[in-house]
């Protein structure tokens, strides 16, 4: 016999279904262009965002030639800037220490600041995450450390022994973080790289730091450029993200739907 409180608790998640899809459909599909994707089992940039907004798909730029990159962008909403591989050094003036980086990709590095270059002159919404926050800056004019554990000794805050994964705090800086709601304190967050910002390039301005100081996330200090978050952690780093995961993904998927609603 069917009680009151099945019917209740039916009731409930049809609501909870409905209300579900009523906000998805709030809004034309967004295209979000990924420029590398993790495998499908893996921790994908494709389903954090998805977790944010189910009306969305992705791209994956990384699947395709350079000169297709423009083309393809047109049709996106956004850039997300993924992480990944060290950047080669030569292109931020530092070839001499190649020995002392990881593997790269160069057609990676190619790919990605081609992506970034359009995406900027058209002002299309960016984010970018860990190797993608070190590629902005190269893009402006800025620098990178070698290795965070030589040059600056604090490598093991950023990630464990054996290139495992680690959390630490990063603390916004005052009120000019994106997001209003959680400048007043610190957070915990996801972190594997042993690179970071040296020189920060003149057109950015950072807004959260690690307690070592270090950059971890970055903005235009002009908004009028466009909507650029770029952060040195790992959102998208289940179950490692912290409470600043959704509320950044939510972010960006804002900027995204305001661009495509502008055009």
């Amino acid at each position: 016999m069917r009680t009151f409180k099945h019917y209740f608790q039916l009731g409930f998640f049809l609501l909870l279904w409905i209300t579900t899809f009523q906000l998805s459909a709030q809004h034309e599909a967004l295209t979000i262009a990924v420029s590398w994707e993790r495998p499908p089992e893996s921790h994908q940039y494709a389903n954090w965002l998805l977790e944010a907004d189910a009306n969305i798909q992705t791209v994956v730029l990384y699947d395709y030639e350079i000169d297709e990159i423009p083309a393809i962008l047109d049709s996106c909403d956004a850039l997300l800037l993924s992480g990944g591989n060290d950047i080669y050094p030569g292109l931020y003036g530092r070839e001499a220490d190649t020995a002392r980086c990881g593997i790269f990709n160069q057609r990676r590095d190619s790919l990605e600041m081609i992506a970034l270059t359009y995406a900027l002159e058209k002002q299309l919404p960016v984010l970018g995450i860990c190797r993608g926050l070190q590629l902005i800056n190269i893009h402006q004019g800025g620098t990178l450390y070698i290795d965070l554990d030589d040059e600056t000794d604090s490598e093991k805050l950023h990630r464990t022994d054996g290139h495992g994964w680690t959390q630490h705090l990063i603390f916004p800086e005052k009120t000019v973080f994106p997001l209003a709601d959680f400048s007043r304190k610190a957070h915990l967050v996801a972190s594997n790289h042993h690179q970071g910002i040296d020189k920060l390039a003149e057109s950015l301005l950072v807004v959260a730091r690690s307690e070592d100081g270090l950059p971890e996330a970055i903005v235009f200090k002009n908004p009028e450029k466009g909507f650029l978050l770029t952060v040195q952690w790992h959102p998208e780093w289940k179950p490692l993200a912290g409470e600043l995961s959704k509320p950044l993904a939510a972010l960006f998927l804002k900027a995204a739907l305001e661009y495509k609603q502008a055009r």
